[in-house]
């Protein structure tokens, strides 16, 4: 165990490390808020607690995070819309500690929070995995679709021109989402196939994310952005069955780790879904998973508020 209560984590369901600075970031659901740790699993390890001024909104109800490129991130959130009703996505958001939760936190200033971008049509989203750019894929709870959202250029903290975003539904890419558990997903940019957690359906999908056909435009443009439009065709099928609720997936040298939030185990699978082994945990709810230092599988513990390494 790495992370605890001590720790300010209550109820995280995700993590992720940093790529630019090593740092680890979990996301806690009861507080709408990060736990970020420096050092992580060493001596020197130290961690802090911060949370937007706009939480509520920009991070409503938080189930994923994914590190994308210029020390960014993204995050999915659970919420059906605070306080529109639908009115929800996925955040972008920078990792800069001059930045997060620093700028626009005075309630009576210009800026809306410290978020860098946000798009609005994927209410109840249960997961997030990062592309390029700044191009995410999120699992969409409330219609059941994966969705691939591009912020394309961020409009700064607290600001909020969303018009230049692209927003691909893949209409026909079946996900069920199970309430409070997150439903993970993962791109692997040597194939372009995205693996997703498909945590009511009780199994790991897989979409060739360069197959489908552009239907054109879709209705409920809610940020009148450049694009908003369905996809169609897309291959996409069952990669691995039988699990009980998948929820984090993480990819390391061609194979795939699954969480199984009703079993606490953690599945490897080949990329033909054949399954290569698996492990007991401890946790009461497993949930997120992540590689971390040293190529080590991490997870969070929901229910135990705990961030645990798996060490051999």
């Amino acid at each position: 165990m790495v992370l605890d209560e001590s720790d300010g984590l209550d109820f995280p369901r995700d993590l992720d490390f940093a790529p630019d600075t090593g740092m680890l970031w979990v996301v806690n659901l009861t507080d709408e808020a990060c736990v970020i740790v420096s050092d992580p699993g060493t001596d020197e390890q130290t961690s802090e607690v911060r949370q937007d001024r706009r939480h509520e909104h920009f991070m409503g109800e938080v189930s994923g995070i994914a590190f994308g490129v210029d020390n960014f991130f993204a995050t999915s959130q659970e919420s059906g819309g605070n306080p529109q009703p639908g009115f929800m996505g996925p955040t972008l958001w920078s990792a800069d500690l001059d930045i997060f939760a620093v700028m626009g936190q005075d309630p009576d200033g210009e800026l809306n929070g410290s978020h860098m971008d946000m798009l609005h049509v994927s209410p109840l989203s249960m997961g997030i995995a990062h592309e390029r750019d700044n191009v995410y894929w999120v699992f969409d709870g409330k219609a059941g679709d994966l969705v691939r959202y591009d912020f394309v250029e961020d409009h700064g903290p607290g600001m909020s021109d969303h018009t230049d975003g692209i927003i691909r539904r893949f209409v026909g890419t079946d996900v069920t989402r199970v309430p409070q558990v997150v439903g993970h997903l993962v791109y692997d940019e040597r194939s372009d196939l995205l693996y997703v957690a498909d945590t009511g359906g009780g199994r790991i999908t897989v979409l060739d994310t360069t197959t489908g056909t552009n239907t054109g435009p879709l209705p409920g443009n809610m940020d009148n952005c450049q694009e908003y439009s369905g996809v169609t065709g897309a291959e996409y099928s069952t990669l691995a069955s039988d699990f009980g609720e998948p929820s984090g997936i993480a990819l390391l040298d061609g194979m795939l780790f699954v969480s199984d939030h009703a079993s606490n185990e953690i599945i490897a699978l080949d990329l033909n879904g054949d399954e290569l082994g698996r492990i007991e945990t401890p946790a009461e709810a497993i949930m997120g998973i992540a590689i971390g230092p040293e190529n080590k599988l991490w997870y969070v513990d929901a229910a135990a508020n705990q961030v645990v390494r798996v060490d051999p």
